[in-house]
């Protein structure tokens, strides 16, 4: 082939690439119109803890609500704005670390690749620790469930929201529950509702109720930011837990 005629092969080539970059077509953060339209920002809860390496880079942990996947795009610590590309699944956890910050943060936004904006608030460690086990649990029906939690952490800890998502996706969510208090090296029964028992509640994907053979996990907020979840089951009138997760926690220092 003529040497001419493959240079300016070559250079349409490459004037293409460029072109399709500067489009933003090939962008993983861009989201289509109907998925922003159904995202919601107020289903996204945060906090955060000074990181391990320094006091100033900070550890956050997020929840999302919501039963689609969400992707993080950037956080902002002062007036300085900082990329990122963190994806959470629907009703699960997702965890990242910031820079090294000069200053000391109360609170740190952070926003989705839709654009919508939400806040974390910073989880003062103090001379404190959070941490829950679980007891024994009861299905009084098929939208109630009844837990024993033991506050083995050193502090009085306050449940402030809770979400309940099934194996499909689907999932209730109380964002603003009045929920128990649980003071030190003590039991509490926590109950947590859905559907028709639960009128703050709100469902993201489609309504269900606790049914035998099928797992769901629960998701509790305490009012520091902790974030502990756990799975149950509902098996041939047994019930038991499987797991037990702390997402996001203080430890005494």
């Amino acid at each position: 082939m003529n040497t001419k005629l493959v240079a300016i092969l070559v250079g349409l080539v490459s004037v293409g690439a460029i072109a399709l970059l500067s489009t933003g077509a090939l962008s993983p953060q861009q989201a289509s119109t109907s998925y922003c339209n159904t995202e919601d920002p107020n289903l996204l809860v945060g906090s955060f803890t000074a990181g391990q390496d320094s006091s100033f880079a900070y550890t956050i942990n997020i929840h999302n609500g919501q039963s689609q996947t969400v992707t993080l795009a950037s956080y902002t610590l002062g007036t300085q704005l900082y990329s990122i590309n963190v994806v959470i699944a629907g009703g699960q956890n997702g965890t990242f670390t910031t820079i090294q910050d000069p200053n000391s943060e109360t609170s740190i936004p952070v926003q989705t690749s839709c654009g919508n904006r939400f806040m974390t608030v910073f989880a003062n460690p103090g001379n404190y620790m959070e941490d829950i086990a679980l007891g024994s649990t009861t299905f009084e029906d098929s939208t109630r469930v009844d837990v024993d939690l033991q506050n083995n952490g050193t502090v009085t800890m306050t449940l402030t929201s809770y979400y309940v998502t099934d194996s499909s996706g689907n999932e209730y969510t109380l964002a603003n529950w009045n929920g128990p208090s649980l003071a030190p090296n003590s039991v509490t029964t926590a109950t947590f509702s859905i559907g028709s028992s639960c009128s703050q509640c709100t469902v993201h994907g489609s309504a269900f109720t606790f049914t035998s053979g099928n797992q769901y996990t629960i998701t509790m907020v305490t009012g520091r930011g902790t974030i502990f979840t756990f799975t149950v089951s509902l098996d041939s009138g047994h019930h038991y837990f499987i797991e037990l997760q702390e997402g996001f926690g203080s430890t005494a220092s």
